[in-house]
This record gives structure tokens, C-alpha cells and sequence, in this order.
């Protein structure tokens, strides 16, 4: 699978997906019903990063 950036599409809502970061880190997360990310990783979460690509 490719990546794919943010810019060009969302996942659908609640669709768990890979996620790479704007510190370069990759975890799992989705796309709430608001549109806004939800990193898994509350390590990763806690940086506030954003969301550049998914998969």
C-alpha cells in the first residue's frame, strides 16, 4: 500500500489506518466523526504531532 498524504484524502470515519507523523513516527489511529485525527499511541498522542500520510 502507498502512502497517502493528508492533503489529498481522509480515511473514512472510524477506519483504523497507519498513520505517519510530523516527528516521523508511524502508529495506528482514525479519523473521528468530526474530522479530527486520533492517535492510539498515548505516547506518540502526547507530542501533538500532525498527521502528514496514512495508509
Amino acid at each position: 500500500m502507498e502512502w497517502v498524504p493528508v492533503s489529498l484524502r481522509l480515511p473514512q470515519p472510524f477506519e483504523r489506518v497507519w498513520l505517519k507523523t510530523s516527528t516521523g513516527r508511524q502508529s495506528t489511529g482514525y479519523v473521528n466523526s468530526s474530522g479530527h485525527w486520533v492517535i492510539n499511541c498515548p505516547r506518540i498522542a502526547a507530542e501533538n504531532p500532525a498527521v502528514t500520510h496514512w495508509r
